[in-house]
């Protein structure tokens, strides 16, 4: 519609219309308009008056006649944003462009909201230059029908959303055509560009992967598949770019357009729910593989307990086939039992292990950890139990155990597992008294020598067993290291407690060693204490059982010593380990004292010997002096010998060096078998003889049998290193031992000195003065010196100088005394001729 402006020149028009619509309402037609709901509109151009009839009034909520009926009200109702358009449709109209008007708008309803409506209209009278005269039309009003539009408007956005957000594509095939028609989606997804449209159906064909075609195309062609419903199913396309993508269609038939139909679907790209399909296979096929090589059993269960998968492993441990296992309660095999060869007497249960049967039915014990699998929303599903065969793990952890407190050559107790025994007993003692017996053997390093050490196992194996044998049954017995043994046996006092300890010496000394016996039978010192009273210590119990025994062995071995009681308390000595600790107290606050006894020549046993034998003494920490016999096999029993050994010929050699020349001194030094034993003894010898200056030839080493026997190699060459410089050896305690002249053929020495027990009866003993005699002239005839011993009276000394003894040593002529004055005396007869500063060390 088009407003009219000009008004002056309606008058005339404006009389025509009154009378119009006059006859318009009495119009039949103006009744049907009405009942249709259609608002009629009469604009009288030249008069500029529009009409509205009653039913426009009534569509914007208003009475008829209400609004002031000019030819711009309507434009006065319009929606602003309708108006621009509206006007230049009726322009358009008015000037001949268009056959009609027709336009949407919004016009205000009274109660405030708009209302949509159609106008049509046009011209119906003009004048005779063909100018518009008069314009009528009709508005209908069409809320509904755009509400409708607009609903559907949202459907359709939302859908195009919900396709684009699912990357779903749709498709359209009309079979009589063959063409499809195809959205943006489903361009995108066979990789062409963003369009829609129709396109032919062999196109969709060229994209199909050459392996899916055959399939593809039966399956979308043979109508016969859609009887069912829809028809889904999956195929590869290649793409322009030779990319391979997998599809899913969802397509259903419709009888429409006739007579051929047509066929509808979506289509959706699937390649990565495919990869990760196959991904999820492959990985389940290697957990399978895996769960099939592996060792240990994997069981899974659902949440009932009901056996869903059993691995072969698994299969094995419980004794049954896999596929038997389906379907059946966990719980219920796992709760099985049987005995197992090698553990009879494990306890399972106790150690938190079940036990299976096993593939041979002999029983395994098997550690079982169950897992819950659970769900999103945190309920379980099922259980995954693994279970691992710790039998052998178990067998190993016993043995390591059994190891840890046996012998592993014996198999009885060893120290370790004898100590905690010993506390337990000593806690009981006063109302379970017991004897400790500590067992040394002896000569069984000289069986180790001589027969090997594989003969020395053998005879330790028969040793320990004579030794059990040999106790009441319920004793303890133990092998606490090397040759030393242990036995706690109950008794009632000293008395039963020997004739225990005197057993256990029959049963060593007659115990069948086979072969080893060619060597000679062994025998044992046996140190006992009976402990019947409270308040003891287990480590001072058997430190007095050890003293006891070298008391033993220092008395002539093979017998037995006890200690004793006095007022219910124990009486001993110093123990071994503190008398050792003290030597070293000893050397630095001055309590180790060095003497010396001049060994002298029988030709003339009245003047002062130039030769001296460094004899070493101790002094306690109470003022009291303990023996050499004492103190030094305590060092030896403790592998302090070679130390103490080297602090003595330090200290000499440092000290008094210098007059340890040609005219003044000839030291002797005594070397136990531990110094022997060192490879690196002559080096520091040799050093120190060097640096404090002393002659070689006045430094004499003397070597004991039983040392020499203890390491023969390590001996035979300290003694050629020595005497190749310059030094003496002297062969000390000849006699004693059953190889004593065996020595003087495989050692270069000097002198021989004879053992003391054969000189101290020399005058009421003929035996011992064949032994002597018979030493003398075979020592004489090989150039050697000889000494004896322990001289002690006349008698003796004249029974010696008619065997061409040359040398001795004894009280008679000489009490040990410090060396310090041994050296101040020599000094003061030597002088003027050796300055006593000279060679200090």
């Amino acid at each position: 519609m088009v407003p009219c402006n000009d008004k002056a020149n309606c008058r005339e028009h404006e009389m025509g219309v009154t009378d119009a619509s006059q006859s318009l309402g009495t119009d039949v037609w103006a009744h049907a308009l009405e009942r249709a709901g259609l608002g009629v509109w009469d604009w009288n151009l030249p008069a500029g008056t529009c009409l509205y009839s009653d039913t426009w009034f009534r569509m914007l909520g208003y009475e008829p006649g209400e609004l002031p009926q000019t030819g711009d009200l309507w434009v006065t109702l319009m929606h602003p944003e309708d108006r621009d358009n509206s006007i230049a449709t009726g322009e358009r109209h008015l000037r001949g462009e268009t056959p009609l008007i027709e336009v949407e708008m919004r016009l205000r309803h009274k109660a405030g909201h708009w209302v949509w409506v159609l106008d049509r209209g046009g011209v119906v009278e003009r004048d005779e230059a063909g100018n518009p005269l008069r314009v009528v039309g009709v508005q209908t009003d069409i809320s509904s029908q755009k509400a409708s539009e607009a609903a559907l408007s949202a459907v359709k956005e939302r859908f195009s959303l919900a396709l684009s957000a699912s990357r779903t594509g749709i498709w359209y095939y009309d079979i009589g055509t063959q063409f499809s028609f195809w959205d943006v989606h489903t361009h995108l997804i066979m990789g062409l560009p963003p369009k829609e449209g129709t396109v032919p159906s062999k196109t969709w064909i060229g994209f199909l992967h050459p392996d899916d075609r055959e399939e593809a195309i039966r399956t979308h062609g043979d109508l016969s598949l859609f009887d069912h419903g829809d028809r889904k199913m999956r195929y590869r396309i290649v793409r322009p770019d030779g990319e391979v993508r997998h599809l899913e269609t969802l397509a259903r038939f419709s009888s429409d357009p006739a007579p051929h139909g047509s066929i509808v679907g979506t289509v959706r790209d699937v390649t990565e729910e495919v990869m990760a399909a196959e991904a999820l296979r492959i990985e389940e096929h290697r957990l399978r593989v895996t769960l099939a090589s592996i060792s240990d059993g994997v069981v899974s269960a659902d949440q009932e307990g009901r056996i869903t998968f059993a691995n072969p492993a698994a299969s094995e441990m419980l004794g049954l086939a896999a596929d038997s296992l389906i379907g059946r309660q966990s719980e219920e095999l796992f709760s099985q039992h049987a005995r197992i060869v090698g553990l009879p007497e494990f306890d399972a249960r106790a150690a938190g292990l079940i036990v299976l049967p096993g593939a041979d039915g002999q029983g395994i014990l098997v550690r079982c950890t169950t897992n819950s699998i659970s769900r999103a929303d945190g309920l379980t599903r099922g259980f995954v139990h693994t279970l691992l065969d710790v039998t052998d793990e178990q067998k190993t952890q016993r043995e390591l155990a059994y190891a840890a407190r046996h012998d592993s050559l014996t198999s009885l107790f060893n120290r370790s597992a004898f100590e905690e025994v010993l506390e337990t007993r000593v806690v009981m003692a006063e109302a379970s008294p017991f004897a400790l017996l500590y067992i040394d053997l002896d000569h069984f390093k000289a069986l180790n020598d001589f027969a090997g050490h594989a003969a020395g196992d053998r005879a330790l194996v028969l040793i320990a067993r004579s030794i059990v044998d040999s106790l009441p049954a319920g004793s303890v017995v133990a092998r606490l290291g090397g040759d030393e043994f242990a036995a706690i046996v109950d008794c009632t006092g000293d008395a039963d407690a020997q004739l225990h300890a005197q057993a256990v010496l029959a049963a060593i000394r007659g115990a069948d060693l086979g072969s080893n016996a060619n060597y000679r039978r062994l025998g044992a010192s046996v140190g006992i204490i009976v402990v019947s009273e409270k308040g003891l210590h287990a480590p001072d119990v058997l430190a007095h059982a050890d003293d006891a025994c070298y008391a033993a062995k220092s008395a002539g071995r093979n017998c037995l010593i006890a200690h004793t009681q006095d007022e219910g308390r124990l009486v001993s000595r110093l123990t071994a380990a503190r008398l050792v600790g003290d030597i070293a107290d000893a050397k630095e606050d001055g309590r180790l004292r060095l003497y010396g006894q001049e060994i002298r020549s029988l030709a003339s046993p009245t003047e002062p010997g130039e030769k001296l034998e460094i004899l070493a003494r101790l002094v306690d920490r109470q003022g009291n002096s303990v023996p050499p016999g004492v103190f030094i096999p305590a060092a030896e029993r403790f592998g302090r010998a070679a130390a103490l050994d080297r602090w003595i010929i330090a200290k000499v050699l440092r000290d008094h060096g210098h007059i340890m020349r040609p005219g003044g001194l000839t030291v002797g030094f005594n070397l136990s078998a531990q110094t022997l034993s060192d490879a690196t003894l002559w080096d520091y010898v040799h050093g120190l003889v060097q640096d404090c200056r002393a002659s070689p030839q006045c430094v004499v080493f003397e070597i004991t049998e039983t040392a020499a026997v203890t390491n023969f190699e390590a001996a035979e060459r300290f003694v050629r290193q020595a005497r190749g410089y310059g030094c003496r050896i002297s062969l000390d305690d000849f006699g004693a031992g059953l190889s004593s002249f065996d020595y003087l053929r495989r050692f270069p020495v000097d002198s021989l000195k004879i053992n003391g027990s054969f000189i101290e009866n020399l005058p009421t003993s003929r035996f011992d003065r064949q032994i002597v005699w018979s030493i003398s002239r075979v020592a004489r005839s090989l150039g050697y010196d000889v000494i004896a011993e322990k001289i002690e009276n006349e008698a003796t000394l004249g029974i010696l100088a008619n065997m061409n003894v040359q040398f001795g040593q004894g009280y008679l002529f000489h009490k040990p005394e410090p060396i310090e004055d041994i050296v101040r005396r020599r000094l003061d007869q030597m002088e003027p001729k050796v300055d006593r500063r000279a060679g200090r060390g």
